[in-house]
């Protein structure tokens, strides 16, 4: 079974941005809202008053409850900003939506086919650059070799389901509390992850970070702010050590949204188990008719035979 792997862009946004503002952008388009998986939203849009700009605004979900993220959004928009300058104004946005990207089409145009698709890719992947800044940050200062953090770190990813992170003297534990809905997905979610610990156990090789199971308590302090939602964990503890060596500037982005992206991976496989072994218990059913109804059948025969004689 191949793993799953989250895209960090939304591909509709992606889309819409390659369909309107490629080669040759559409002027007559007007507005479009996207939503996102989590219940972020995407408002795309044109006004007639400045043709030249394409706005992205972008909200979002649980924005409120994810302080990590609403306290440094200044930051995160001047990173954004930094990192696109060269074509888009970046901005703290109005009203729901935080992030607003305005995207000069006379600049754009001046790109290659393949800046103009990093571009719309790059725009598309705010909800993971935002999300990931938290978790980002505290790898960061684990590559600086800065002085360890006492209190556990409290990271969101989807609402909901945070995640606990502490900075040791050499390394930065991420635990990931994992929720259940039923006695059922649990008992698939424990033999998922106690066979996904004891591999990577079993397989580390230099570049994989180690990581081990526990059935609980959590195996750091847990914050009072996020005790009831930690408490509702019953599927255990899956901690992660990241070392140095594992955040590379190159790479640093698409780990930290592999990382976050935990629950989703945990989410698919246990479905694709349970299809699985589903799908062999509807396979043996249709055997077990099959020979229920040919013995039927020789019975008869039987019978037939000993009718005649």
């Amino acid at each position: 079974m191949s793993a799953k792997r989250v895209a960090r862009h939304n591909t509709l946004v992606f889309e819409t941005l390659q369909s309107r503002l490629g080669s040759a952008p559409q002027s007559e388009f007007s507005e479009c809202r996207l939503f996102d998986t989590d219940g972020s939203k995407y408002l795309l849009q044109r006004e007639q008053d400045a043709p030249n700009v394409f706005r992205v605004s972008f909200s979002l979900a649980g924005f409120t409850e994810n302080a990590a993220v609403s306290t440094n959004l200044a930051s995160i928009v001047h990173e954004l900003q930094t990192r696109n300058e060269s074509v888009c104004r970046v901005s703290t946005g109005q009203g729901t939506y935080q992030v607003k990207f305005e995207i000069l089409c006379d600049r754009l145009l001046a790109l290659k086919p393949a800046q103009q698709l990093s571009l719309f890719q790059s725009v598309a992947s705010v909800r993971a650059d935002v999300l990931c800044w938290p978790l980002r940050q505290q790898l960061i200062v684990l590559k600086a070799a800065a002085a360890p953090q006492h209190e556990t770190v409290v990271i969101y990813g989807k609402p909901g389901q945070p995640i606990l992170g502490k900075q040791n003297q050499d390394d930065c534990l991420v635990v990931f509390p994992i929720w259940l809905s039923d006695g059922t997905s649990r008992a698939y979610t424990n033999a998922f992850i106690q066979g996904f610990a004891e591999s990577r156990r079993l397989n580390a090789s230099g570049d994989a970070p180690q990581c081990s199971f526990t059935a609980g308590p959590a195996p750091v302090p847990v914050p009072k702010a996020v005790q009831d939602y930690v408490n509702e964990a019953k599927g255990g503890f899956v901690s992660i050590v990241v070392l140095p060596r594992h955040v590379k500037e190159s790479t640093l982005d698409e780990f930290v949204w592999t990382l976050l992206s935990f629950h989703d991976h945990v989410q698919y496989h246990v479905k694709c188990f349970k299809a699985l072994i589903h799908g062999r218990m509807r396979k043996r059913m249709q055997n077990m008719i099959l020979e229920l109804g040919q013995a039927k059948t020789n019975k008869r025969e039987v019978l037939a035979a000993i009718n005649t004689n």
